[in-house]
């Protein structure tokens, strides 16, 4: 928990910036507004127009197209302390903002927010999605700190090398590759 808590003086450790600050990516000597810090140039998919045309003066003027680089999903969880706890602990995440009685932490490009509520909801709880690499890896990582997955990792006849997880909150975690056919 230190260890997450020291996190909070240089936010960005994680690739993420500190709350408010803009960030961007050189491109043709320019700066790109909004470029979230941390995901790979490769990461972002962008179009050329398909009707580009030369103005009036002869030059090709290109503008900016808006994008979105991240999801970042708020949990409520009923103690915020074991959340952090296990996500930091147990799954690695690092703490990336803590604002009020809001914590986001992160691990790589995934950023996952959590805020503290009593009487979480008894339905429909969300699942999450991860795709990654080394899964295998991963899996090791995790069960060697005591995680107890709650479906085993096994690859689909859709090629994903899958596992998941219910976090302590019965959210359930699942984390996939893909395994090139064979």
């Amino acid at each position: 928990m230190r260890k997450l808590i020291a996190l909070l003086a240089a936010l960005g450790a994680f690739g993420m910036p500190a709350a408010g600050a803009q960030t961007s990516v050189p491109v043709e000597g320019k700066p790109r507004p909004g470029r979230a810090a941390g995901l790979p140039e490769a990461s972002i998919q962008t179009q050329a127009p398909a009707d580009v045309k030369p103005g009036a003066n002869g030059l090709i003027h290109l503008e900016a197209k808006p994008e979105m680089v991240a999801l970042i999903p708020t949990l409520a969880v009923a103690d915020l302390k074991r959340s952090v706890e296990f996500y930091g602990n147990k799954l690695g995440f690092g703490l990336v903002l803590q604002s009020g009685n809001y914590v986001a932490l992160g691990r790589n490009n995934i950023q996952i927010g959590f805020v503290p509520d009593k009487t979480p909801s008894k339905g429909y709880k969300p699942s999450l999605y991860i795709q990654m690499v080394r899964i295998d890896d991963f899996y090791k990582e995790i069960t060697a700190a005591g995680v107890k997955p709650a479906i085993g990792i096994k690859t689909s006849a859709s090629n994903m090398r899958e596992f998941s997880l219910d976090d302590p909150d019965g959210y359930r975690l699942i984390f996939g590759e893909y395994i090139a056919p064979k």
